[in-house]
């Protein structure tokens, strides 16, 4: 054997050692690249895509499911601002995602429901994985030739005292953002998060147990995390929570609204609210049929009779009232049935307010009186119900029964009066009015104008005024008309009064200068030229004096003609 056939066995045994071993070497990374549980965990992984209010696709993300339910994680930027999102599962099927369960946009991961029928979750660990330890990133969906990046675990922090965040050696496409990250039983221990910093040849796992922990409370209406995605919410797993969340809300979208009030009384249908919620809200749209349908599906539903019969009775009411086109069922009779049927249930001081309106609307003013007052004289005792039954009895021509009625409304309040007390001060301020009491009409208006004060118009002073000057109050009945006239300057009827207590002052020149401005607002007024003629006879003008009360004769003025015949 020559030399050189010598050193082509050396090297074809070195080629061959060198191609075996690189062989074996390729055969453990291929292994390691495709652990067992791969082909089963891809069927978890899903495409997202997340659409705005005009149709237009926002964002295409990754996610993967985790529940048998439908639940899947994905990141919150692609959620932000999205009215509709879609899942496309690995078999190419898309599933609408129905609703945000969970969400946190500091990590930026949100939680959703998909609903599918066929969901194929990844099991989240329940032990966190250590500095040093395999985990594989999962190539996201679309890859179809993709393999598991596998990478020891450079570092895990913790927090919110609870979760780990993990520090991976590698870099992994912007595609994978969201991707499963498992460990090597093939559970799922986070997401993909990648790098602020582009040269950082690093990514991040933010902890799936943290996302599973994510859930909406009654608060969560008015956090920016889920006001800023304006996708459906999943409600509270309790009902008092639920209800508070859908209040909070406070969205002014009819179909929004009713999307969760069924999802309500899907999750609650033995909670009487989700059916008045619902029937209510039906009845402002004009849809009475199908009020009358969710409050029937009410009662079928055990709820709570009486509070169905109330709410029915209530909105029947309130329409007959506003005078709409009805149905021949919406009637006060239909309303009255069903408030005496609650009322038979449950003598809530609630249902006999309602009984007294509606007997007031029926003009059954006696027993409307008596009804509000049975209120009183439960612990919705309130000057209101003594109010409302001063309006009977003023219906009833009974001045002094209304009187007495307004006195107890205005001692359900001690002095000094709080703001609620106002309106029982005027009403009776207006029954002292009616009545000729005029000093104490004039009480109850200051004490009204001291709770009231920047709310005060200009008829109350002309209002008080006409009170002062019947009980000699000439002071205050000056400031007052000019309070008025000051609040108005264009009301001709305020100039002429001032015009006339300025004169019972002797002011005469102030009351010529109002009488004039009177005028001039409204040349056809003919008090003001009766007043003019008045002031100017007093400062001797004979002329002017009775060239102005015939003016106002000539409008019609008799008490003017009777001072010219005097002239």
């Amino acid at each position: 054997m020559n030399i050189n056939t010598l050193k082509i066995l050396r090297f074809h045994r070195l080629f061959f050692s060198f191609m075996l071993c690189a062989l074996m070497s390729g055969m453990g990374t291929l292994s390691a690249q495709t652990p067992k549980w791969f082909k089963k965990a891809r069927k978890s992984q899903l495409n997202i895509i997340t659409y705005d209010a005009k149709g237009q696709m926002l964002h295409s993300t990754n996610g993967f499911f985790v529940d048998n339910d439908g639940t899947a994680f994905s990141d919150y930027d692609s959620f932000r601002g999205a009215v509709r999102a879609v899942a496309i599962d690995e078999g190419g099927k898309e599933w609408p995602i129905t609703h945000i369960m969970g969400a946190n946009s500091l990590y930026n991961v949100v939680k959703v429901r998909v609903a599918t029928n066929k969901a194929n979750p990844l099991a989240i660990a329940t032990t966190e994985s250590q500095k040093g330890e395999t985990v594989y990133v999962m190539p996201y969906l679309s890859n179809k030739s993709g393999v598991a990046t596998f990478t020891p675990v450079e570092n895990k922090q913790t927090f919110n005292e609870l979760y780990a965040y993990y520090t991976l050696p590698t870099t992994v496409p912007e595609k994978n953002a969201s991707c499963p990250v498992l460990n090597a039983d093939g559970e799922v221990i986070g997401l993909v998060q990648m790098s602020a910093n582009d040269n950082e040849q690093k990514c991040y796992v933010v902890s799936a147990p943290f996302v599973q922990s994510l859930t909406i409370n009654a608060l969560a209406a008015t956090s920016a995390d889920y006001r800023d995605i304006p996708m459906q919410k999943a409600l509270p797993s309790d009902a008092a929570a639920a209800n508070t969340f859908i209040y909070l809300l406070g969205t002014r979208d009819t179909a929004q609204y009713l999307a969760y009030v069924d999802d309500f009384i899907a999750a609650f249908p033995q909670e009487t609210s989700g059916y008045t919620m619902k029937a209510e809200m039906l009845t402002a749209q004009g849809l009475y049929a199908q009020a009358d349908q969710t409050w029937e599906t009410g009662l079928k539903a055990k709820a709570k009779e009486a509070e169905i019969l109330y709410s029915r009775a209530r909105s029947t009411f309130g329409e007959v009232q506003a005078a709409r086109s009805l149905p021949e069922t919406w009637t006060l009779e239909r309303a009255t049935t069903d408030i005496d049927a609650a009322i038979a249930m449950d003598e809530s001081p609630i249902y006999l307010a309602l009984k007294g309106h509606i007997l007031y609307a029926q003009k059954n003013y006696e027993e409307a009186c008596n009804t509000f007052l049975g209120v009183t004289k439960t612990k919705m005792r309130d000057a209101s119900y003594f109010l409302y039954a001063a309006q009977c009895k003023q219906m009833q021509g009974d001045s002094t029964a209304m009187l007495a009625l307004q006195d107890s409304a205005v001692a359900c309040y001690t002095k000094p009066y709080p703001v609620e007390a106002a309106p029982s001060l005027l009403m009776r301020a207006q029954t002292h009015l009616a009545m000729g009491h005029h000093r104490l009409a004039v009480i109850d208006l200051n004490d009204y104008e001291h709770l009231k004060r920047n709310e005060l118009n200009a008829n109350f002073y002309y209002q008080r005024e006409q009170a002062e000057l019947r009980c000699r109050m000439y002071q205050q009945a000056l400031s007052d008309i000019e309070q008025a006239a000051r609040m108005e300057p264009r009301e001709p009827l305020f100039q002429a009064e001032l015009a006339a207590v300025n004169y019972r002052f002797n002011q005469l020149d102030e009351a010529i200068l109002a009488a004039r401005a009177a005028i001039a607002l409204d040349d056809s007024f003919a008090d003001a030229h009766r007043i003019l003629g008045v002031c100017l006879k007093a400062q001797g003008k004979t002329a002017e004096s009775r060239a102005a009360l015939q003016k106002a004769v000539d409008l019609g003025d008799t008490m003017a003609k009777e001072l010219l015949d005097k002239q």
